[in-house]
């Protein structure tokens, strides 16, 4: 599903790391626009964002905003970036309590 990268903790070593670490965001933006709109819900999303850079910096924080509502969606780098079944598993169910929270 999407490529594997090593932990960052100082020099990211190239661009890749931040591209795919906003690729996967986007991704998450996506599906819980695709679900909302699926469960009736036809607002576009708005988002506010706190991201820091590499390991160990703590939650990485997506709002998502619609006409009515706002639901957070916090994920460790280490989560977002990981390729484990376990750590899908948690980016998964954190876009479906989004997705509810606001359908």
């Amino acid at each position: 599903m999407f490529a594997s990268s090593p932990p960052i903790d100082g020099d990211p070593g190239t661009v890749n790391v931040p591209r795919e670490f906003h690729r996967r965001m986007a991704g998450i933006i996506d599906a819980v626009q695709a679900g909302i709109w699926t469960a009736g819900v036809h607002d576009l999303l708005g988002y506010a964002t706190d991201y820091a850079f590499g390991d160990k910096r703590g939650l990485q924080t997506l709002v998502l905003k619609s006409s009515r509502r706002s639901a957070y969606v916090r994920l460790q780098w280490e989560t977002i970036m990981s390729d484990s079944p376990a750590d899908r598993q948690l980016v998964a169910t954190a876009i479906q309590n989004a997705i509810q929270e606001l359908s």
